[in-house]
């Protein structure tokens, strides 16, 4: 049997976050979704990948392999919006019924398919025009049985069905769980926990890599949950880190910034000021003073100085959000701001609660902005937005990648033009 990973309509409701990778290559966070998946299966099955068809050739740069390739197997398929436990997962691994697609409450999560109905998947997943989205309505034409699962049968699974849905799976234990997934793989075994020392809270719940440079005045605290630390991160002075945490490679926090956990500091990030309860992908530059909630931050995203996101509304009700032209009630009393790839704030830029930004837009001038925020747009503050020329934004984050040392492919500067 392989293991199929799959995405399905439900990454339309994923803007900003869907629109330069996959919904498994969103973070949940130490791992994305898919490593999550990769250290529970631990190499027991082959794993493949499927995704929307504008995404494949990108894809398979990151991801060193075929897209969309469909042998003759049984395969068991994995939604790539869900996120599971060990338990669920396993659970999900022993069944023994073929031709089947499992539903929890809020939609399909897994599906198990024999081998003599895997040309049916080969012609759909491989399909080159059209849609090649895996759906209830594809299971279906095929003859697959549902089975509705329930919370008595297998551990919770968690479903991203919108953006915030990271944030809220984090920040309710979700980096937890994800961190102990972290910690037990082989290949992060080498982390260490670190020795005990006066600045230090709860050490033995923090593990730090041998080549991370910690300066003086550095408080770690891991009493509300683990802080991890990979290697060749830089911590300067008097910053503080209340866990549970995750610092991801070669990341510099600039000395007296303050992380306030659950929180994620994607590889390659450079950040200071005060962050909470937010996920910064990768790649994020955010150098200065300001406040950044309840925030999911997405690759070569530049936060200005004192950019400030609001994640509480003044009334303290739910935060509601516009997602594929429908109003939507996130259920969140704290929810900050989404922010697709490439994107800028200006100095003193403010937030709206609930925002979300869309890739390589600008935001600029006093004031607060409006909560959504197209792609390719430049937006100052009180006036009418305005179209970023492709050229342009394709030239400005070739700039921006190959100071942090990156060329930018033809595929992924193929798959920027697509949207523009």
């Amino acid at each position: 049997m392989k293991i199929l990973i799959y995405e399905d309509s439900g990454y339309k409701k994923l803007f900003p976050l869907n629109m330069l990778r996959a919904v498994y290559d969103l973070r949940c966070g130490a791992n994305t979704i898919l490593q999550r998946a990769e250290s529970i299966i631990k190499n027991k099955f082959v794993i493949s990948l499927h995704c929307r068809q504008i995404l494949s050739e990108y894809l398979k740069e990151v991801h060193s392999q075929k897209m969309n390739q469909i042998t003759k197997d049984d395969y068991l398929l994995l939604n790539g919006r869900a996120i599971f436990t060990e338990n669920s997962l396993n659970y999900l691994l022993s069944r023994k019924e073929k031709n089947v697609y499992y539903n929890l409450g809020s939609g399909i999560v897994a599906a198990y398919i024999s081998k003599d109905k895997s040309i049916s998947l080969k012609n759909k997943a491989e399909c080159n025009d059209g849609e090649n989205i895996l759906d209830k309505e594809f299971f279906d034409s095929i003859g697959l049985k549902q089975i509705d699962l329930s919370v008595k049968d297998i551990s919770v699974i968690k479903v991203i069905n919108y953006p915030w849905d990271l944030i809220d799976h984090m920040v309710h234990g979700g980096l937890d769980e994800d961190l102990n997934y972290f910690l037990a793989a082989k290949e992060n075994k080498k982390l260490k926990r670190i020795s005990k020392a006066v600045n230090n809270i709860n050490y033995k719940n923090i593990f730090v890599a041998k080549n991370v440079k910690l300066f003086p005045g550095v408080v770690l605290d891991a009493d509300s949950g683990a802080i991890v630390i990979e290697e060749n991160s830089v911590i300067e002075p008097f910053t503080y880190i209340k866990g549970p945490a995750y610092i991801g490679r070669n990341s510099l926090l600039k000395s007296c910034t303050k992380i306030y956990g659950p929180c994620v500091i994607g590889d390659d990030s450079k950040v200071a000021g005060e962050i909470a309860e937010s996920v910064f992908h990768s790649y994020v530059n955010k150098q200065h003073d300001g406040f950044t909630g309840h925030s999911y931050i997405c690759p070569f995203v530049n936060l200005g100085a004192d950019t400030v996101t609001s994640d509480l509304k003044n009334n303290y009700s739910k935060v509601k959000m516009r997602i594929d032209n429908e109003e939507v009630n996130s259920g969140m009393q704290f929810l900050g701001s989404m922010i697709g790839d490439h994107s800028k704030t200006s100095i003193n830029t403010m937030l709206n609660t609930g925002s979300y930004i869309g890739i390589f837009a600008n935001i600029f001038g006093g004031g607060f902005h409006d909560k959504e925020i197209k792609s390719f747009s430049w937006n100052e503050a009180g006036k009418p937005s305005s179209r970023y020329e492709i050229d342009k934004a394709i030239k400005a984050a070739k700039t921006v990648m190959k100071r942090r040392e990156i060329k930018m492919s033809r595929c992924y500067e193929n798959l920027v033009r697509s949207y523009s």
